[in-house]
């Protein structure tokens, strides 16, 4: 560990983190994530934009034996990775490399069971851009990014796979309308800052090539009025339970 980074733990310091000190940090959004994908032990993951790895390595705590590659345009964050897969003794079958979500490496085709991705979300033309470059390149969206990223996914994914995004629910409408280019069987979990609010972040969960449906969930309420965690959010976040977004892929 170096003076710009800490050691963190998510899942009740099941997972050990290095991250950035400041600028680019890991949020509740990356556990929830990790939660609302419906992976087997022996699938194959991809995490495209894996930053310092934390969704991926809270999936893997949860899910026993799965493998996978993170992927991330940014060397810094991948370096991290590396490291956090390292001091992770259940990670083992996890790897980090330097790619870009938007043109996947060659190989990567028809290889994952399992894509997942929290993509850039604020949008550069209106978006007050952060200072820090790491959580500026991490967060900001150019225009066409989030076509890229579901065509990626697709391309990465198994017939039946199973893409997870979580992404802003203001932007529910122009998903669905990139995702209904490849997938189907779309399952689009809310989740709510505080009782009676409207959602701020929404998780949704496509199959490839499934049959074109949407279904929409009961939202999960993170913060009691109290603006404490509420008994399923720290269940998400502490005990690392599942979030029932899909049933899982069956195998071939």
């Amino acid at each position: 560990m170096h003076d710009t980074t800490t050691l963190d733990g998510l899942l009740n310091r099941r997972v050990a983190l290095e991250q950035p000190r400041s600028g680019y940090r890991v949020a509740v959004d990356t556990v929830f994530l990790a939660a609302a994908t419906p992976a087997l032990p022996g699938d194959r993951l991809l995490d495209m934009g894996c930053g310092v790895g934390g969704a991926m390595l809270a999936l893997a705590c949860r899910v026993p034996g799965i493998t996978g590659i993170g992927i991330d345009i940014q060397p810094a964050l991948i370096d991290l990775c590396r490291r956090n897969i390292a001091r992770n003794d259940f990670a083992a079958g996890l790897s980090a490399q330097i790619a870009d979500a938007a043109n996947l490496p060659t190989g990567f085709a028809g290889a994952f069971d399992h894509v997942i991705a929290n993509p850039p979300y604020h949008d550069e033309a209106s978006h007050d851009a952060p200072s820090d470059i790491v959580k500026k390149t991490a967060n900001t969206e150019k225009s066409g990014d989030l076509a890229l990223w579901i065509s990626s996914a697709a391309t990465a994914l198994k017939p039946g796979g199973i893409v997870t995004l979580i992404h802003r629910a203001d932007r529910r409408t122009d998903i669905l309308a990139v995702l209904a280019h490849s997938f189907g069987d779309v399952e689009i979990l809310p989740l709510l800052t505080k009782p009676d609010t409207p959602a701020k972040r929404i998780i949704l969960c496509a199959r490839k090539g499934g049959p074109s449906a949407v279904r929409e969930n009961k939202g999960v309420t993170l913060h009691a009025a109290d603006g404490r965690y509420t008994a399923e959010a720290d269940s998400v976040l502490r005990d690392a339970m599942p979030l029932q977004c899909m049933h899982p892929r069956i195998p071939e």
